[in-house]
């Protein structure tokens, strides 16, 4: 069944990063049989959520699932186009209870689980990154599941790893480096493997419109890599409410496609951020009134977060709405 999901996203050209779901019956009734059962997120999990009873026979299938994948030619599934080199290590464990559980135990068990999967799979692929589990955010009761272990899991994973689905306008982002730099991973990049722009309205206020959300999509994509994410997975229409919606779709694509292959982000004010490209280029996203930096000077290209194209004055442009302003060398 695993194969067949790979073909399929091969055949799509789909980058996969692959989620570890160290879960089976038999295993967790050896050693958590008389524990209580819950009800998970995901249907196709177990009703039992603890980390493996048998380390060995974790690590065996781990091994393999890894070696399958690897496309290092050594036991690789027949007809694999490119390499899977990226893993998480489960997914929300923090998540147990209210919309259901992804997980069932302490810090501690996940920790354990964590330094296992690690190592078992950079053994089996020197050339693999390991993600923690996602991180459901950065609310209270999931930054105390994680506190104790990030502050113990140094050489346990290459990447942090956070998501909000609607919670927070540019994806926690500072938030969650902030909480990484304090936990002691100050070098340490990280992902947002789920990121939705939020759709629901702010207290006393009416919902966003359509036009809104497209403007805090561009900006909070922007937002997101100027505080030091370097890859933003957009859920966008994938979310089971049908997402923001097509404008909000069509700003993420914009900034898509304009700085897909940025090499930095930098925030150049508190409302604009600079994308260095290698081709020598600089894209500008600007909003909220702001301006470009006095060393620009001449005509420069400008995209709207809703498309719309123009060529300005540098000198003179000031970005009344979220607005790509590319500069060439």
């Amino acid at each position: 069944m695993a194969d067949w999901h790979v073909r399929r996203w091969q055949a799509d050209r789909l980058a996969v990063i692959g989620t570890i779901w160290p879960f089976v019956d038999w295993d967790q009734r050896t050693c958590h049989g008389s524990d209580p059962e819950v009800q998970p997120v995901l249907w196709e999990l177990p009703t039992r959520l603890f980390a493996p009873c048998d380390d060995d026979a974790f690590v065996a299938w781990l091994t393999d699932v890894v070696e399958r994948y690897d496309g290092d030619g050594v036991d690789d599934m027949p007809g694999l186009a490119y390499p899977i080199h990226h893993w998480e290590v489960a997914n929300e464990p923090a998540m147990q209870g209210g919309h259901g559980h992804f997980f069932q135990g302490s810090s501690s068990d996940y920790l354990g689980m964590l330094r296992l999967a690690f190592d078992t799979i950079t053994a089996a692929d020197d050339a693999a990154t390991v993600l923690t589990g996602g991180q459901a955010g950065m609310q209270v009761v999931f930054a105390d599941f994680w506190r104790p272990v990030l502050t113990q899991a140094g050489g346990s994973f290459h990447l942090g790893n956070i998501h909000s689905i609607g919670s927070d306008h540019s994806f926690f982002s500072d938030d969650y480096r902030a909480f990484l730099d304090e936990t002691g991973h100050a070098g340490t990049g990280y992902w947002i493997t789920e990121a939705l722009v939020p759709t629901m309205p702010a207290p006393g206020l009416p919902f966003p419109t359509a036009d809104e959300l497209a403007r805090s999509t561009l900006t909070g994509f922007a937002t997101a890599f100027a505080d030091g994410a370097s890859r933003i997975f957009n859920v966008g229409p994938h979310d089971p409410t049908g997402g923001p919606g097509p404008e909000s779709d069509a700003a993420y694509l914009l900034l898509a496609t304009t700085v897909s292959d940025f090499t930095s982000a930098t925030w150049t004010s508190n409302a604009s951020v600079r994308f260095d490209m290698p081709d020598g280029r600089d894209v500008h996203v600007l909003w909220d009134g702001a301006g470009l930096p006095s060393s620009i000077t001449g005509s420069v290209e400008t995209v709207g977060y809703d498309g719309t194209i123009a060529t300005v004055d540098a000198a003179d442009f000031t970005a009344d709405v979220p607005t790509l302003v590319t500069v060439r060398p």
